[in-house]
């Protein structure tokens, strides 16, 4: 009996050992950046709408950030009159390591493993003009990401959402049409590893649309969102499909044409610019923990062989 004990102790030791030497690994991904470049609005003979074309024209350009991680937050926000400049909101970060990137930095991350840490990360951009102003010729660049991660053994969960949007009313001095020109690089990335846990998940989208709607009957007269920039840009994994999904595209020409814009009418444009990424796992059991469990199971079964005999 006693050999038997100790053969079921030392059974018990080389499973601690083997268990707590062999790390839980669990960890959860998100990425979503949106680069729309030399953004235009055109008139029908192909020039670029300016400011001198309306004989109304006011609105803001808006931008926002906002980076969370376990219902801690870091937020920022700018809005400036269109003719007066562009929002540059600094980047957010909540949790490690933070800045998780240079200020102005829209670079993927290396594909994981290894996720980067556990942080909520977004960033946002946006210089030039939608139409010429002044000296200035016509031509936005507006970049945004947003980045969700969360590392090994931990209840985490990091949201991260950016956007940067324009809107302004205004009013034609001649009727004529008018055409959204730009380039676009979209990338979005999800990424589960196996064992991550039941609720572990990962979801990375864009989000990019242009609107007009005549402000006298309230009706919108065009609205343009690629799909592209939008419903294919999707990406999601959760326990149930670990791995890594990505999608990217190469850099391409987008644009459409409204019809005929009035002159003298009331109008007004929206153009929303959104980058989305979420990322949550639940934890593993530390090794330690697994180990100690194991070992007492073991002691258990000892106890109860040592009443029957």
């Amino acid at each position: 009996m006693t050999t038997f004990r100790k053969s079921l102790l030392a059974t018990a030791a080389a499973l601690a050992v083997g268990i707590a030497s062999a790390p839980a690994q669990a960890s959860t991904f998100a990425s979503a950046i949106l680069d729309i470049n030399n953004f235009r609005l055109l008139h029908s003979s192909g020039a670029a709408y300016s400011s001198t074309d309306f004989t109304i024209l006011q609105g803001t350009n808006d931008a926002h950030a906002t980076a969370a991680l376990n219902n801690v937050f870091a937020n920022g926000t700018s809005s400036i009159p269109i003719l007066a400049g562009t929002p540059n909101v600094p980047h957010q970060c909540v949790g490690a390591p933070c800045p998780a990137l240079a200020n102005n930095d829209f670079t993927p991350f290396p594909s994981p493993p290894p996720v980067p840490g556990s942080f909520g990360y977004a960033d946002q951009d946006l210089t030039g003009a939608s139409i010429t102003i002044g000296a200035t010729p016509a031509g936005a660049h507006a970049r945004t990401r947003a980045d969700a991660s969360t590392a090994m053994n931990s209840i985490a969960s990091g949201n991260s959402d950016v956007g940067t949007s324009t809107t302004f009313q205004f009013t034609l001095g001649g009727s004529d049409t008018m055409t959204v020109a730009f380039d676009a690089t979209p990338y979005t990335q999800a990424y589960v590893s196996l064992g991550s846990g039941p609720d572990a998940n990962a979801n990375a989208r864009l989000s990019w649309s242009i609107n007009i709607v005549d402000l006298t009957t309230r009706l919108p007269v065009f609205t343009y969102a690629p799909h592209e920039l939008n419903a294919d840009s999707v990406r999601s994994r959760t326990d149930a499909m670990p791995g890594i999904l990505t999608y990217t595209l190469p850099t391409a020409a987008y644009g459409s044409t409204s019809p005929l814009l009035s002159a003298g009418t009331s109008y007004q444009i929206t153009i929303q610019h959104n980058t989305l990424a979420n990322a949550l796992q639940q934890e593993l059991p530390e090794p330690d923990s697994v180990a100690v469990l194991a070992v007492g199971m073991l002691a258990m079964s000892i106890a109860l062989r040592r009443r029957k005999s």
